[in-house]
């Protein structure tokens, strides 16, 4: 029965363990690796020749090169979802897991490492480095009293990385006391000195949690040796919350239990993480519960169960449609709440609009990219692996149209303790139009600079660096590109600010001189519905609308240093001409539905 049942288990990708009846405390890692070793068979292999079936998506494959790491788990009940990895969208492969026994350093299992599919494919793919997780969730002060069994499975591993022609390790230890910080820290090094001795060019990595309440992670100790470093992101809300809320909220959510997928990088990074080591992982799950009421949040009334992407899109109950659909703004979370069997329920994941927030804050904080928990709970879609497609390889280009804001999101506080720079470069934009909605942040105490140019080594815009509620206001970044650094102190943290901003490019606009550019701003161009045209001028104008053929087709009055919308709905695809009246300069736009 017991075989049958992780067989069923495995074709509906319907296994993540509903967790009622477990320990709260535990990590998604912990609790799904113990309800799959309670089945009769615990080996990688067993499940890829058990479930030839696979959801087979049919790709073709990325020209585009990744420049961030992407560092996937694969766990050993996985199966054949293997067969739709994207090998070239993967740069880090980690078969789950060798489990230690803290008595001596030695395997409990391996669960089948050594002849997994899964691992050869990985292997094979040439573009993907292949780890070995380790992991260890209990008896800590029984392994770290020894030296001995520390270096028996340093050996161990070591070994078992070299015999399958592999590139390193990642340390799964959860739970670590603080008792243990030290040990913990020197064990990586020690591991990491040895692994790279042996191996060369291998990697050794470590988790992260996603809040650390115990302070166990020494960076000044860890490195250099240490590699990468990878936050467990997600579970903020997990299976035994109180209340329903996201599995990683990527900003604020609720207004008391506010760590966030953003607060978490600050963190890691204000305690002296490399940031190009700084991994997020990310989840391809999420959390349901039965609530209380409808109302988001709500309190809960059982423990939650994991859903996985793929269930989600599945839809097989019709639970997850979009008439039990919401969004929330703050935390960029999808929501579904429906009743079922008398019961309210809540489903709360991130799908892929969402997912593309999380890659797009990974390139604005500058940090080394994203670990996936876990490899194949997307299986049968490619909305994921678009998405790191579009944002984490060279084929990634700075939208034209965009918002930008302080790391709360767009409508929190920002949080202590940040100081980030990050760039908009959009690929061949002549000028930036840049236009602060809103801006408030500690006077004197917090500070935003601002760049005319790829990096700090511009010169800064006239008022930079800008404090308390001195917005930037509407400026012109004349190189196509600008870049920000936010600064926030240990104390006191304000709304923070919002801002538009729009490219443009020479093929779009018909006068070269930046001082006429300035005159007058035009923007979304191209455009399809409406039109912004904005007066930089301290003069009244009337500006005519042309047509290819010379003809007007509209006149409007425009004061000095105002705007209007104009509603081009109407106009057929083509290039239109903007003349003014007192100038006699000439622009253009396109129009393109």
């Amino acid at each position: 029965m017991k075989v049958l049942l992780s067989i069923l288990f495995f074709s509906t990708l319907s296994y993540l363990i509903n967790a009622q009846d477990l320990p709260y405390n535990k990590s998604i890692h912990q609790t799904q690796l113990e309800y799959y070793n309670s089945f009769d068979s615990t080996s990688a292999t067993y499940y890829e020749n058990s479930s030839s079936s696979y959801n087979k998506t049919v790709t073709s494959k990325s020209s585009c090169n990744l420049n961030k790491v992407i560092y996937g788990w694969h766990p050993y009940w996985g199966g054949s979802t293997y067969q739709n990895y994207q090998w070239e969208l993967l740069s880090h492969f980690s078969f789950f897991s060798y489990e230690v026994d803290a008595s001596d350093g030695e395997p409990i299992t391996t669960h089948g490492w050594s002849t997994s599919g899964a691992v050869d494919s990985a292997l094979a793919s040439g573009n993907t480095k292949v780890t070995l997780t380790v992991t260890l969730f209990s008896n800590h002060s029984t392994f770290f009293s020894s030296t001995t069994n520390q270096q028996t499975l340093i050996s161990n591993l070591i070994n078992l990385v070299q015999s399958r022609g592999a590139h390193g390790v990642n340390i799964d230890f959860e739970g670590l006391p603080s008792a243990y910080k030290i040990d913990f820290a020197y064990f990586m090094v020690n591991l990491a000195n040895q692994m790279h001795a042996a191996i060369p060019n291998s990697e050794v990595s470590t988790v992260l949690y996603a809040v650390d309440w115990n302070d166990v992670f020494d960076f000044t100790l860890m490195e250099p040796a240490v590699d990468h470093y990878i936050i467990m992101g997600y579970a903020y809300y997990y299976q035994g919350s109180s209340n329903s809320g996201p599995c990683d909220p990527l900003y604020h959510f609720g207004s008391t239990y506010n760590y966030t997928l953003s607060k978490s990088i600050t963190y890691y990074l204000d305690k002296a993480c490399p940031k190009e080591k700084l991994i997020l992982g990310l989840p391809y799950y999420g959390y349901e519960w039965s609530t209380a009421t409808s109302s988001i949040p709500s309190s809960t009334t059982s423990s939650g169960s994991a859903k996985t992407f793929t269930q989600v899109m599945n839809n097989i109950t019709g639970n997850y449609s979009q008439a039990n659909h919401q969004f929330d703004d703050d935390s960029y979370t999808d929501i579904y709440v429906y009743s079922s069997s008398g019961n309210t329920k809540q489903c709360f994941i991130a799908k892929e609009s969402a997912f593309r927030k999380r890659l797009e804050h990974v390139n604005v904080s500058g940090i080394g990219g994203i670990g996936i928990w876990a490899l194949g709970y997307d299986n049968g879609y490619n909305e994921f692996w678009n998405s790191i497609n579009d944002y984490l390889t060279d084929c990634y280009i700075d939208s034209c149209t965009h918002s930008i804001h302080d790391f709360g999101g767009p409508n929190r506080d920002y949080y202590n303790n940040e100081d980030y720079i990050w760039t908009i470069a959009p690929d061949s934009a002549k000028y930036l139009d840049i236009d602060f909605t809103s801006f408030d942040i500690e006077s004197n105490y917090d500070y935003l600079y601002i760049y005319n140019g790829p990096d700090t080594s511009y010169s800064q815009i006239p008022g930079s660096p800008f404090t308390g509620t001195n917005s930037p206001g509407n400026f012109i970044a004349s190189n196509g590109s600008v870049t920000f650094r936010f600064y926030s102190d240990v104390a006191t943290t304000n709304p923070g600010f919002i801002a538009n901003y729009q490219c443009y490019y020479t093929p779009y606009v018909g006068v070269e001189d930046l001082s006429s550019i300035v005159e007058l701003s035009i923007y979304p161009n191209p455009s399809s519905k409406a039109l912004n045209i904005k007066n930089n001028s301290y003069t009244d104008e009337e500006i005519y609308i042309y047509n290819i053929f010379g003809e007007i087709i509209e006149l409007y009055e425009l004061k000095n240093k105002s705007a209007i919308i104009i509603d081009i709905s109407d106009y057929v695809n083509g290039i239109y001409f903007i003349k003014l009246n007192n100038s006699q300069k000439v622009f253009n736009f396109v129009v393109n539905k």
